[in-house]
């Protein structure tokens, strides 16, 4: 193995705290992109910069994660020295991951929805949400509104293995199974397109599976494609900064043309509805990869803020918690939110995130969140 491959190896292995920052960067983008729908989209800018374009797409820190998922989870199947280790640790990290913060939120929502609220919600629904099999039925949730991404991620855990074996190969074999993945997403989602201007409403029944993970695949393998390349192929420097500057300036443009599109999802506008998905994927994906492959260049740096790294590390819980936050203001207020509002809801947002990772998540990560945290911590 040649040094470069060696240092390649060791960052895929090691803490990469510009792709925690950038989860940090999905959270707080979510999470201004509710409260900017719960100020009822206020003018909001400085000087003559207009925060609306970013603001109105900030959904897309949903992409954003997907993304990062596919990077994340890929080297567990695309090492030599972690596959052989089998599916077992990685489904007992995922449980770990993901399950205890979300069936302690459920516990807690559907306790105050049965003493205060309008009571309990059917048994049938109570369980799928347990079971992250929900989105088989519909792909919103009563109980949290953001719970529709989660199976989004669960159903990936499945297929994950499967699409590694793509990147055991050569490079003309990666390259063709991204392309495969991605001719197969828009394919899926030319066919959502298809089914409803085919059958009208009964259409729908397909084309709802358009944010979910057939229409996503894409998204995935675009993640898992940049962590194969960090592993095998990585950029030089130069290239990594490139990489960066590039996916950062790509990604934002692509979030100021969602700003302008609308709801093209929704309407199956053409032809971003099939295009644009791939498009932000692979921005991000460049994005995480020349700030993984070079951490000393200014994006990266940049990524790697205290406070970024910090809601990198409670994202999930921050993901949990602010939309149920935000529906009480609603709730009990019933006004649009002032500035002053959306500075306290996001304050006690994050406060009750961290409170949840403390006490919830992390007893379950044990010594490998430790060890974050020990990097994670600004000097």
């Amino acid at each position: 193995m040649t040094p470069s491959h060696e240092g390649a190896r060791a960052r895929a292995d090691a803490y990469l705290p510009a792709v925690t920052g950038l989860r940090g960067v999905a959270a707080l983008w979510v999470l201004l992109f509710h409260l900017y729908d719960l100020s009822h989209r206020a003018d909001i800018g400085w000087g003559s910069f207009v925060f609306a374009p970013l603001l109105t797409s900030g959904y897309l820190g949903v992409d954003l994660f997907f993304v990062l998922s596919g990077f994340l989870l890929a080297p567990a199947f695309i090492d030599g020295a972690r596959r052989a280790q089998g599916l077992w640790p990685f489904w007992r990290n995922r449980l770990r991951r993901v399950l205890p913060a979300l069936w302690a939120q459920l516990v807690i929502l559907l306790a105050i929805a049965a003493v205060w609220g309008a009571g309990l919600p059917p048994l049938g629904e109570i369980a799928a949400h347990f079971s992250l099999s929900f989105n088989l039925w519909g792909n919103e949730s009563a109980i949290n509104g953001v719970y529709w991404s989660l199976p989004v991620e669960w159903n990936f855990y499945m297929v994950l293995p499967l699409m590694a074996l793509v990147f055991r190969g050569s490079a003309r074999r990666a390259l063709a199974g991204v392309l495969v993945f991605l001719l197969l997403a828009i394919g899926f989602r030319l066919l959502c397109v298809w089914s409803v201007h085919r059958y009208g409403a009964d259409g729908l029944v397909l084309a709802r599976w358009i944010i979910q993970l057939p229409g996503r695949l894409d998204q995935f393998g675009f993640g898992m494609a940049a962590a194969w390349l960090l592993l095998r192929h990585p950029p030089s420097p130069a290239l990594a900064r490139t990489l960066a500057w590039s996916g950062l300036i790509a990604a934002l443009a692509l979030a100021a043309l969602a700003s302008e599109l609308g709801n093209f999802v929704v309407e199956l506008g053409l032809p971003w509805v099939w295009l644009f998905s791939a498009l932000i994927a692979l921005a991000f994906a460049a994005l995480m990869l020349g700030a993984s492959a070079d951490p000393r260049g200014a994006v990266a740096r940049g990524l790697q803020w205290w406070p970024l790294a910090w809601l990198g590390m409670v994202s999930y819980s921050l993901y949990l918690w602010h939309a149920p936050l935000l529906y009480l203001f609603n709730h009990w207020f019933a006004r649009p939110a002032g500035l002053l509002d959306c500075v306290l809801l996001a304050a006690l947002s994050m406060a009750v995130a961290g409170v949840s990772y403390r006490f919830i998540e992390r007893p379950f990560l044990g010594a490998r969140a430790r060890r974050s945290e020990q990097l994670e911590r600004p000097a």
